[in-house]
């Protein structure tokens, strides 16, 4: 029942029309989009039987509404399809931005503020501070471009000495200078928080007797100014402001309004509503000028068809082609006396510089409304947005939330297209009082009597500024095809569906955590990749034919890591020890140089060298053709000689034809050396005679792969001559046997 603020989005019908109405709403024109904002929708649903469902009043201030001038429409149809919400926070209104009730829009080319207004009744949400603003910013306009600027809400502050808290005010935006203005209005009495339709504590029962005023000319830095007006200007509620293009910067006019509003007061007594009824009338026979280059303030009388005394009426202004009129167009509003009086629905013009009062439209009852807005949305186009016809009841708006209104013909439109418009043309019924013609030409161009005539003057200069026009709008079916499209041309975003939306920092919160998965996934692959390179190059640990130990070795002799070393196993019974090398590869194994070949040099040692043992040596039986290579048997009465270990550890496979047979040993090596490899120097013969070792010529170990690279014979020949331990003196041998240290010295 309440408001303008938020309209369409909320209008529920089965049918394509719903009945509804909006009251005490702020509206602004941005290039060519009509912004609305604040108080409360109240719809009654209809059914396509023809009844209506019941009165549905919601109070929620997240959202506001966006009517954009290339959408063309009728008046039959559902507003909820017209109109475009744009959510002012996440969920349900807040203290950040709260539905205000009757507060004004501050407007430029770029940006909006939303200042004063009611606080609905309600204690679940902290009010705001008395000096915080809301602002939406649609358009850059710093001087400089800043990239990193984007179009949304902005929060600002109010200067010291300033309250948001004052409400029905009567506001004007003058885009072309980059102002704003709220003339007078009602506060609280210590100008504290005001509510709307509630306690009495909160009402705001004070008229503001201030002119607040805003200079948008930077964004972001805003100038805000709060002047007191002058005894000859009285304050009152809900009055109309409206810039008229003359002198240095224009002029503002004040019409209409009332004081000690019915709205304001709980049990008003009979004294204050006659005290409106003997004042208010005068405020349309009597109208306040203020001239915005020198700050000063006019009051002239009026003269004609003057209107009774309306408050919450809507109006906008039509110059003449040659700017010999300016006409003032005034529709609805109501007496402001008693809750239940009925709103207008006439129209009456206030021209300029002749003050004369023309009724130009005389409309009925049903139709009428208040705490409505306007705004001129063509040259000849006066578009109605929202408002009730009287408080106390159920009945909607006749006709819907949005009217246009043709200010050349004085008749109602059934529809509005971007692409149908004029230029204005005085209506006949004016130029029959200021004479002239409908391009201009008007004779009378004062009134009977000036009250002062610094206003003759002023009227009677030319304004020095420039209003940009923004029209014509393309339709918005002809946008898409049209090449020759305005460049400013307004991108609203898509109707926001009710019940809070999804919160904003979902997205980057979401995009944060879904690049960290792909980063994750990306290096997991790339790990997994190299491990499986890795395996394939060097085959699984589980095949027991790499060691680390190899690896170190492998890479301290030079040898590539590619080649495998000979796989051995040992297996155990109660007397002896043996052990199998199976080949890596069904390759013919490279021969093995024998001793005293190619030196290959290994860190020093510092530990002491242990020698083989030279006598009790256990012969070891075997056969040729088992794949078993015996290792040495030691006694229990030899001590001091550790039992030999498989010189490469690994699991049992057996090796393809083992010819040489070599006992087992232990040397202490340095922690960088080789594992002990056997020699190829000294073997035991199969027979088990203790004969003495001789070295032989044609290389006993040809038939064993090489334990380190079966490619590389120079390798596998130092490898032995290194690792080989002396041989002994061996009973039954004459011949002297040459020791080498494990430094590589030669000793005798």
């Amino acid at each position: 029942m309440d408001s303008c603020g938020e309209a369409g989005s909320r209008i529920k019908s089965i049918r394509p029309f719903a009945h509804g109405k909006r009251l005490e709403c702020e509206a602004a024109i941005i290039r060519d989009t009509l912004y609305i904002d604040g108080g409360s929708l109240g719809t009654i649903p209809g059914f396509a039987n023809g009844s209506s469902g019941a009165l549905d009043i919601p109070d929620d201030g997240s959202l506001m509404y966006a009517l954009n001038f290339t959408q063309p429409f009728n008046m039959s149809q559902n507003a909820s399809q017209i109109l475009q919400s744009i959510p002012k926070t996440q969920g349900a209104a807040n203290n950040i931005a709260p539905n205000y009730y009757d507060g004004m829009m501050f407007a430029n080319d770029a940006e909006f503020y939303l200042y004063g207004g009611l606080l609905r009744d309600t204690d679940s949400l902290q009010p705001p501070r008395s000096d915080d603003v809301m602002g939406y910013e649609k358009f850059q306009n710093f001087g400089a471009v800043r990239p990193s600027w984007q179009v949304g809400f902005y929060e600002g502050v109010l200067p010291p000495g300033m309250t948001r808290y004052v409400t029905a005010g009567a506001g004007v935006n003058v885009p072309s200078e980059n102002l704003g203005f709220y003339f007078s209005g009602m506060r609280r009495n210590d100008s504290g928080e005001i509510r709307a339709h509630g306690r009495p504590t909160y009402n705001a029962t004070t008229t503001s007797s201030t002119l607040v005023s805003i200079d948008m000319s930077t964004m972001r830095a805003e100038k805000w100014y709060n002047t007191s007006l002058p005894t000859s200007v009285a304050g009152r509620a809900n009055a109309e402001l409206v810039w008229v293009p003359v002198a240095g910067r224009g002029l503002l006019v004040a019409i209409g309004g009332v004081i000690n509003p019915e709205w304001a007061f709980v049990g008003r007594a009979d004294a204050q509503k006659l005290q409106s009824q003997n004042i208010s009338p005068g405020f349309m026979k009597n109208v306040s000028i203020y001239d915005i280059e020198h700050q000063k303030w006019y009051t002239q009388q009026t003269s004609g068809d003057t209107p009774p005394q309306l408050t919450q009426a809507c109006s906008v202004i039509a110059s003449a082609k040659d700017g010999s009129s300016h006409n003032i167009y005034l529709y609805g509003g109501y007496d402001g006396l008693e809750s239940d009086s009925k709103a207008s629905d006439d129209v009456y013009i206030l021209s300029l510089p002749s003050f004369t009062w023309i009724k130009a439209y005389t409309g009925n009852a049903a139709h009428g409304r208040r705490a409505h807005r306007c705004a001129k949305v063509y040259p000849d186009q006066m578009m109605v947005v929202g408002g009730i016809p009287q408080l106390d009841t159920y009945d909607c708006l006749d006709g819907g939330l949005l009217q246009v209104f043709n200010l050349n013909t004085l008749k109602w439109q059934n529809n509005y297209s971007p692409e149908i418009w004029s230029e204005y043309r005085v209506p006949d019924i004016v130029t029959a009082k200021i004479h002239g013609n409908a391009d201009g030409g008007a004779t009378t161009v004062q009134p009977t009597t000036w009250s002062d005539n610094d206003l003759s003057t002023l009227f009677g200069a030319k304004y020095n500024g420039q209003v940009k026009k923004h029209y014509p709008y393309p339709s918005v079916n002809a946008t898409a095809t049209s090449p020759n499209s305005p460049r400013n041309t307004t991108v609203l975003p898509t109707p926001v569906p009710q019940g809070g939306g999804t919160p904003k920092w979902i997205g980057p919160v979401l995009g944060v955590v879904l690049g960290l998965v792909f980063l994750t996934a990306v290096v997991a692959f790339i790990l997994f990749w190299r491990r499986r390179k890795y395996l394939k190059t060097y085959g699984s640990s589980e095949d027991g034919t790499h060691s680390n130990r190899h690896r170190i070795m492998s890479w301290m002799q030079g040898t590539p890591p590619v080649a495998k070393a000979a796989t051995v196993s040992t297996t155990e019974d109660t007397m002896d020890r043996t052990t199998a090398v199976t080949s890596p590869t069904s390759e013919k194994p490279p021969e093995v140089v024998e001793a005293g070949g190619k030196e290959v040099h290994e860190m020093p040692d510092t530990s002491a060298a242990t020698e083989l043992p030279t006598r009790s040596m256990s012969q070891v039986k075997h056969s040729p053709s088992s794949g078993l290579r015996p290792r040495a048997f030691h006694p229990p009465s030899t001590t001091g000689t550790p039992r030999p270990d498989s010189p490469i550890s690994g699991v049992n496979t057996p090796i393809t034809s083992p010819t040489a047979f070599i006992p087992g040993h232990r040397r202490n090596l340095s922690s960088m050396g080789s594992s002990g490899l056997p020699s190829p120097e000294s073997v035991v013969t199969p027979d088990g005679d203790d004969e003495a070792v001789q070295r032989e010529k044609g290389n006993p170990m040809e038939a064993l792969g090489s334990p380190v690279s079966p490619s590389d014979n120079d390798r596998v020949h130092s490898l032995g001559d290194r690792l080989s331990p002396p041989p002994a003196n061996v009973q039954g041998s004459g011949e002297k046997v040459r020791r080498q240290s494990s430094f590589g010295e030669i000793l005798e």
